[in-house]
């Protein structure tokens, strides 16, 4: 499911909350750094989360040549390399090439060379696919071809068969195809799947490679050339960005290529090599002495001093059960807990015994794969490692069980353990317990409608008849499976009650409008481009509370409870997002509960409500501005004679099936305008499924041939609406356009559901989503709801976040 909310907003509110628990953001308070250890919150603090994993960076020769280099050059050389290099960069690209044996380029830093690097290199008739995991800094890179007008998508990370699909598909149209990635992905700590890759070279001849090798450099490799450069060696079509910070310990970023030519290319044109500052003299006299390392025999001692932690780290790992989430032997070591809050508290912990290690949370990584990073470095004695993940095993197993979280979850959530076969009926925790049941029939209907039946159109009457209409034997789009939940005490006493739908969403359901236009139009070739099946709270057809929750009685435990069971089903459909709607915006203590359970928070459209508190039309205009009652006198009233209004319900005339038609084609006409709330058609049958129903019924409106209407008995508009004991709930509206702007049809239907309601006796109107300038027009009033989105694989989201800043590009959102 595509989260609709800008990734800014999700990493804001990440740091923040890492900020108040004082895990991010920190400073180390020392006069002097030994590379194991820092001082932060006042206490020395084992430090595991430096990336100089040689620990070069305090080496006596580094430091030497840091103040010859001052001595002789000064503390900077402040020109563009484009007109003249400082003295040492003639020296240092001669020893980087020997350690690559490869011509070289220096940049000022791995990020500043991507930049200079890939918009020379990709040339206009090229495409661009990126690993979905590739680092952030080729990402920006890549977003400056898409500027320049270059095709460029995201393949799922690491999938070698996706890869190879789209260079098949792309071949026809495109000269070279060139594939982006990391030699070593920096969160979970995985190699690239290089000899696959080799083989799609080989198989391949418009296929080229870019490589970031940020966290592969000096550790590995022959003289420390890093795992990229070690794998592809000599393949000219490949060009590797390795890093000069990190293990090499000095600054920089080294660009590789196998190709003379195209190293001469990026010299010239490059454009942050043209006009971006260089490494200043310091950080030079720190590089020359770092490649005078990595080619002597000593980098091969120093290498296997790092590797002997990694490999004690992994068996560690493996003897304490915990949960590494890759068993590559990387430095980068990540121990998926799956909960925020049990891996803040895990966090935290280490942090009060003197242990800092790097807390990882969505949208860093998925909702649901929170967990720590730990970096080893030479610092590290082999008893700082073993102190670092006994200390974790002790603390981990209470803190899951604090947040809910069993050890098979965790194991689930990283894929590590098969999905359940099937959602247990009967879940218990403590003195509570969960029902989960598949069908509303299974379920008491009169208690379900004392608890959830009063506050919107889900009582279990309609339910019954929305279970007959999505049905198994539908389309995929049209086929949904209800989940129904139950939480109840020892006494019997109910302290939940919800349902959750399983439907095929589309991803972009609450993107722009011109987006999802954007998307209509691929999907015109493949109908089910970008959709998710998504476990949602509630249905795509329903609005409004979804959720009875006891605020008496032990609700944390009830949502615990419920989450656990709904994960369940999850997992069984292999749903990418657990999604709680319609929660009010204001309810801060339940939104809380969810956050911390790894939920993100996600606006929606306000739903707009009026309470119906007069009992004549003149008391309605009464309590309305009177801007409004100026815009009714002029635009409502004159039109109210001109349409006959017929109320269709259950038990009345019987409609014939021209009449079904017609009603669903006016339907289709809105849905397939409606792109700012885009979701698949519903099925042409439901209207007279709930017309079936008690509590259902359509009000039409047909315009008299004398005011402009054509002839004949048909319609020009309904609304499907639902009468509850206090509320007249607006569900689906259907319109012939023709008469939306000159006879004001869409008005006289929202005037029509005002006066049914007020003659119904209903309490309040619940009018749903969207055209809220013309409801507040009727004195409706908006109620801020939000969703909380659990997000198990944001491919889709940024799929859609690329085809988004493309139309924004061509000024389609303008």
């Amino acid at each position: 499911m595509g989260v609709p909310a800008r990734a800014i907003e999700f990493i804001d509110a990440a740091v923040s909350e890492a900020l108040r628990r004082g895990l991010v953001q920190l400073r180390a308070e020392d006069e002097r750094l030994n590379g194991r250890s820092i001082r932060v919150r006042g206490q020395e603090t084992l430090h595991l989360a430096s990336c100089s994993y040689l620990g070069l960076e305090l080496d006596r020769r580094l430091r030497q040549g840091v103040v010859e280099a001052v001595e002789r050059y000064g503390t900077q050389f402040s020109s563009s390399r484009a007109y003249v290099s400082a003295p040492p960069y003639q020296e240092l690209e001669a020893l980087l090439e020997r350690i690559f044996e490869a011509p070289v380029l220096v940049a000022a830093s791995t990020t500043l060379a991507h930049l200079s690097a890939l918009p020379v290199l990709v040339e206009p008739d090229d495409a661009v696919v990126i690993d979905h995991q590739v680092h952030q800094s080729v990402q920006l890179a890549a977003s400056q071809l898409r500027l320049a007008g270059t095709s460029v998508e995201l393949v799922r990370h690491a999938r070698m068969d996706l890869l190879e699909d789209r260079i098949r598909a792309l071949t026809a149209s495109h000269r070279r195809i060139w594939y982006l990635a990391d030699g070593v992905y920096s969160m979970f700590g995985e190699f690239a799947p290089i000899k696959a890759i080799s083989w799609l070279l080989a198989r391949y001849e418009q296929l080229r490679l870019y490589v970031d090798d940020a966290h592969g450099m000096s550790w590995c490799g022959r003289n420390g050339r890093g795992f990229a450069a070690e794998a592809l060696s000599g393949e000219e079509r490949v060009v590797i960005a390795a890093s000069l910070n990190k293990s090499f310990a000095a600054a920089g970023a080294a660009l590789v290529f196998f190709d003379p030519e195209l190293r001469r290319k990026v010299r010239n044109c490059g454009s942050t090599l043209m006009f971006g500052g260089p490494i200043q003299p310091p950080m030079l006299g720190a590089a020359l002495a770092s490649a005078r390392i990595h080619l002597s025999p000593e980098i091969g001692r120093l290498q296997a001093e790092l590797v002997e932690r990694i490999v004690l780290a992994n068996r560690i790992a493996e003897e304490l059960d915990l949960p590494l989430a890759s068993p590559c032997q990387v430095p980068i070591r990540y121990i998926g807990l799956g909960s925020k809050s049990a891996m803040f508290e895990v966090a935290d912990a280490l942090l009060e015994r003197g242990i800092y290690v790097n807390p990882a949370a969505f949208p860093a990584v998925a909702s649901r794969q929170a967990g720590l990073r730990l970096t080893l470095t030479r610092h590290h004695s082999l008893q700082d490692v073993r102190r670092a993940l006994e200390a974790t095993a002790e603390l981990l197993p209470g803190a899951l069980a604090r947040a809910g979280w069993s050890r098979e979850e965790v194991d689930r959530a990283f894929g590590r353990r098969p999905p359940a076969t099937s959602p247990a009926p009967v879940r218990h925790a403590d003195a509570l317990s969960c029902r989960h049941e598949d069908s509303i029939h299974a379920l008491d209907g009169r208690e379900w409608d004392a608890l959830l039946g009063r506050v919107g159109c889900f009582d279990a009457a309609s339910l019954a008849v929305l279970e007959q209409a999505f049905g198994p034997e539908r389309p995929p789009e049209q086929r949904w499976r209800f989940h129904y939940y139950v939480v109840r005490d020892a006494a019997g006493c109910t302290l939940l009650a919800t349902f959750f739908t399983e439907a095929l969403w589309k991803d972009d359901l609450l993107a722009a409008a011109h987006v999802s236009r954007e998307v209509e139009e691929r999907r015109a070739r493949d109908p089910y481009f970008l959709t998710s099946r998504t476990l949602s709270m509630g249905s795509l057809l329903t609005e409004g509370n979804h959720l009875y929750l006891d605020r008496d009685a032990d609700w944390r435990g009830a949502l615990r409870l419920l989450l656990g069971a709904v994960n369940e089903a999850r997992e069984e459909c292999g749903s990418p997002a657990l999604v709680f709607r319609d929660i009010p915006g204001e309810d801060a203590e339940l939104g809380a509960f969810l956050e911390a359970e790894g939920f993100a928070r996600v606006p929606l459209p306000d739903t707009l409500t009026v309470d119906v508190d007069w009992s004549s039309s003149e008391q309605f205009l009464a309590r309305l501005a009177s801007r409004e009652r100026r815009f009714h006198r002029k635009h409502v009233l004159p039109w109210v004679d001109a349409y006959a209004t017929e109320v269709l319900e259950p038990g009345g005339r019987a409609v014939s099936e021209s009449e079904w038609r017609h009603l669903s084609r006016l339907y289709r006409n809105v849905q397939e305008r409606q792109l700012a709330l885009n979701t698949f058609p519903l099925p042409d049958d439901l209207l007279p499924r709930l017309l079936g129903c008690p509590g259902w019924e359509l009000l039409c409106l047909r315009l008299h041939p004398e005011r402009g209407g054509p002839s004949g008995p048909l319609p020009q508009g309904f609304v499907a609406c639902h009468r509850g004991p206090e509320r007249y709930d607006w569900l689906l509206v259907g319109m012939d356009y023709d008469f939306v702007e000159s006879h004001g049809l869409y008005r006289q239907l929202v005037a029509q559901v005002v006066l049914r309601a007020q003659a119904l006796g209903a309490r309040r109107i619940g009018f749903g989503m969207g055209s809220e300038r013309v409801k507040r027009r009727f004195g409706a009033t908006p109620e801020a709801r939000v969703m909380y989105v659990q997000s198990y694989d944001r491919f889709h989201h940024d799929v859609l976040e690329l085809i988004a800043a493309d139309a924004n590009l061509r000024g389609e959102g303008a």
